[in-house]
């Protein structure tokens, strides 16, 4: 018999690195190089708690159920809805678009590359390295900088060039909303300009930012459904709120001019339905010709502020294209919304409508409302879920261990971990606002 089959293999944990490996008998760290006192033999319980199972993870196991329930998501399948119709069959469109992302919430890309058909790049995968100076922490600090905003950089062009179909440019240098530069996107072919992408600053808190123009909106969402750039920002990219999202209602009848829009303002038609009523402003430009007759060189009327989340602008789109064209009439309502929950992309006439009476009065048919969230909501349960989410990462075994002490008594379990006052305050609209989730 020979002797690996006399000699049991077992369990060691390395109390410098923190590596759990297996060897026959008490040596150094075979990742570290430790010595022999700083390894502590673990048995087979405590193997299992200190061992990470999520490489064990097989996502083709679930394909089935994602292609029944996001069927256009899957690898060679086509779209439920056909883009360039939902584009040409709603009565607005989106004619800005603009979000922020995490750089390292990318990493969910790679991960989702089984159910997109998507490739991108694989997670660095660094192996683990012993600093013994200052000069050593510095060097392996910059050399992880340097892989990760490599592979960062691959998933966000991958990104923008397979998913939104976009081409990028190179780095301009300059400054864009308050990151210390940008790149511009283009369309395919590369000869239309269709927005910006801003990067780097120190007080962005590596975050990226991408700002798309209407006729960035309008080469999107002719090519893709929003169902599909809602999945990719909400579902993969964890984007909650739009920085800014534009939707544009366009009137060609000539009912919904700038005269009328005084009248609707008159009857409250902007109010909404928490708040006083917004400001109004007349923006028109004009010059007297040499016939005596009013020329307009800018017809528009601005209702609320810029800096308010809800600002619209409606004026003469024809005056504004310069489209000299007799008996031709255009005029848009475009309604500026910022910090506005994501799932407005789910249905943008939907939303449109419950802003108020004069967005109602736009459409021809009923169209069914939907309550618009802009940020408080989501982000009373974004703050409770992040505090949940720490204390069970720092003392969820302490307090699963505590109930096995007490029998399942949950009462007995808080009241013990509880004390006199409470360092997280949680306002009461966030106990309302909680609770109706």
């Amino acid at each position: 018999m020979s002797i690996e089959k006399q000699v049991s293999k077992r369990h060691f944990a390395c109390s410098d690195c923190g590596q759990v490996y297996t060897s026959y008998f008490h040596c150094v760290c075979a990742f570290c190089r430790s010595g022999v006192v700083n390894q502590v033999e673990v048995d087979s319980s405590e193997l299992h708690a200190r061992r990470s199972y999520t490489h064990e993870h097989k996502p083709n196991k679930y394909r089935e159920d994602a292609a029944r329930l996001h069927p256009e998501y899957i690898e060679g399948k086509f779209l439920n809805v056909e883009s360039e119709s939902e584009y040409t069959n709603t009565f607005t469109t989106i004619d800005w678009l603009a979000f922020t992302v995490k750089m390292a919430d990318f990493r969910h890309c790679t991960k989702s590359s089984v159910f997109s058909g998507i490739a991108f790049p694989p997670v660095p995968a660094l192996p683990p390295m012993q600093a013994k100076s200052t000069a050593d922490v510095d060097a392996i600090n910059t050399y992880r900088d340097k892989v990760y905003t490599e592979y960062f950089e691959q998933c966000v062009i991958i990104f923008l060039t397979k998913v939104l179909g976009f081409t990028v440019g190179s780095m301009t240098g300059a400054k864009f909303n308050h990151y210390d530069d940008h790149f511009p996107i283009y369309s395919k072919d590369g000869q239309e300009y269709l927005g910006k992408v801003g990067v780097g600053g120190a007080n962005q808190r590596d975050t990226i930012h991408f700002s798309i123009n209407g006729s960035g909106c309008k080469h999107l969402f002719s090519s893709r459904s929003r169902a599909y750039v809602h999945h990719w920002l909400a579902n993969i990219l964890n984007v909650t709120l739009l920085t800014r999202c534009d939707i544009a209602f366009d009137d060609f009848d000539g009912i919904h001019t700038c005269q009328n829009v005084e009248l609707a303002f008159l009857d409250d038609g902007f109010k909404r339905s928490r708040g006083i009523s917004p400001t109004y402003k007349n923006d028109d430009e004009w010059f007297i010709d040499s016939d005596g007759n009013k020329v307009f060189n800018c017809e528009m009327r601005r209702i609320g502020s810029r800096q308010s989340l809800v600002h619209w602008r409606i004026y003469n789109k024809k005056l504004e294209q310069k489209i000299d064209k007799d008996g031709f009439t255009w005029y848009r309502s475009e309604v500026e919304l910022k910090k506005v929950s994501v799932d407005i992309l789910l249905d943008i006439d939907g939303y449109f409508v419950s802003l108020n009476n004069y967005a109602k009065s736009l459409f021809s048919r009923d169209v069914e409302p939907k309550g618009i969230t802009f940020k408080a909501k989501k982000r009373v349960a974004c703050d409770v879920l992040k505090a949940c989410f720490w204390a069970k990462r720092q003392y969820g075994r302490l307090v699963h261990s505590l109930y096995d002490l007490y029998g399942g008594d949950f009462e007995k379990v808080v009241t013990s971990l509880m004390r006199d006052e409470g360092r997280l305050s949680f306002t009461p609209m966030h106990q309302k606002l909680v609770n109706s989730l």
